[in-house]
């Protein structure tokens, strides 16, 4: 008997007990918040994948841009050429033949 805790002391383990239980979370309630995170988790996937589909979507948007603006600025250079180069030229071989035939007493 003298091994053996008194009344005393056997309820304030008790106390000490019941007072922990209280602290612990009930199983409703970790079940709950268990499927408010896996709920969020779940919209927070959805929202990565949407994010990677559209950033996709605007890398290629973004591709088809820069493409487009490549040919049209090879389109420019020829314009260029047909629209500057060559009426220069004509009129340096006009204005070459007109020396030309004035030299030859025409």
């Amino acid at each position: 008997m003298a091994d053996e805790p008194s009344l005393g002391e056997v309820s304030r383990r008790i106390d000490h007990v019941t007072m922990s239980l209280t602290q612990l979370v009930q199983r409703t309630e970790y079940t709950a918040d268990r499927r408010y995170d896996d709920r969020r988790f779940g919209e927070l996937e959805s929202d990565v994948v949407e994010l990677r589909r559209q950033l996709t979507e605007d890398m290629r948007a973004l591709k088809a841009s820069i493409d487009a603006a490549t040919e049209r600025r090879g389109t420019n250079m020829r314009q260029a050429v047909y629209a500057g180069i060559v009426p220069a030229v004509f009129v340096l071989v006009g204005i070459v033949v007109q020396i030309w035939l004035a030299r030859q007493g025409a």
